[in-house]
């Protein structure tokens, strides 16, 4: 489900993005390549809170630490 979350949310905007660029709608692809940066925040974001969180309730259940480096 995550891949299907990162291809859902980083591949149509990329696609209009470079399809606006060729065609030379540049407000378009710019506007395009700015909700594909905010996507790719986004999973980043959601990706280090889930990272956090797990580490946090496996230190208090008394698990094995997660690695940190």
């Amino acid at each position: 489900l995550v891949g299907v979350f990162i291809s859902v949310t980083t591949v149509p905007a990329a696609a209009f993005a470079s399809v606006a660029l060729v065609e030379g709608r540049y407000t378009q692809a710019l506007a395009s390549t700015g909700q594909l940066a905010i996507n790719l925040v986004g999973i980043v974001v959601a990706g280090a809170a889930v990272l956090l969180l797990s580490r946090r309730n496996g230190m208090r259940r008394g698990r094995r630490r997660l690695s940190s480096g």
